[in-house]
């Protein structure tokens, strides 16, 4: 094969071969299938599962090594109520960075609580601004 040749074939300018012509002229054929199924099947009576609740877990945070008191229970699906007042500002500003990407990775929510004291809040959860301020006096 000259060099033109495949030239021309590789920039789709030569003739085209109709190899999978027979292919394409086949009509398709299907089965025959009922429309509706002959026999339904019976379901026992199951209770519905029920709904996770999750709880306010109180945390006082004093260096970044402890964002993980944070994470893990955010992440198993409790609010975490974090006191950052004992932190130098650059890394409170860490953890409240820290949070928010929880936050945006699990699709919760931050509320500031009280003066540098927050929370974060699972998806579902249904928590007041006073369970919320309860729970970071008791912490």
């Amino acid at each position: 094969m000259s060099g033109v040749q495949k030239f021309k074939e590789f920039f789709g300018l030569a003739p085209f071969e109709g190899e999978d012509e027979a292919y394409y002229a086949d009509e398709r054929r299907y089965g025959a299938a009922p429309a509706y199924s002959s026999e339904a099947t019976a379901r026992a009576y199951e209770p519905a599962p029920r709904a996770y609740e999750p709880t306010i877990v109180p945390v006082v945070i004093s260096e970044y090594s402890e964002a993980t008191l944070i994470g893990e229970p955010f992440r198993d699906g409790d609010a975490v109520v974090f006191d950052i007042a004992d932190m130098p500002t650059d890394d409170a500003r860490r953890i409240v960075d820290f949070a928010a990407g929880l936050c945006f990775a699990l699709r919760g929510r931050m509320e500031k609580v009280e003066s540098r004291v927050f929370a974060v809040i699972p998806e579902n959860a249904h928590i007041s601004s006073y369970e919320l301020k309860r729970a970071a006096r008791l912490g």
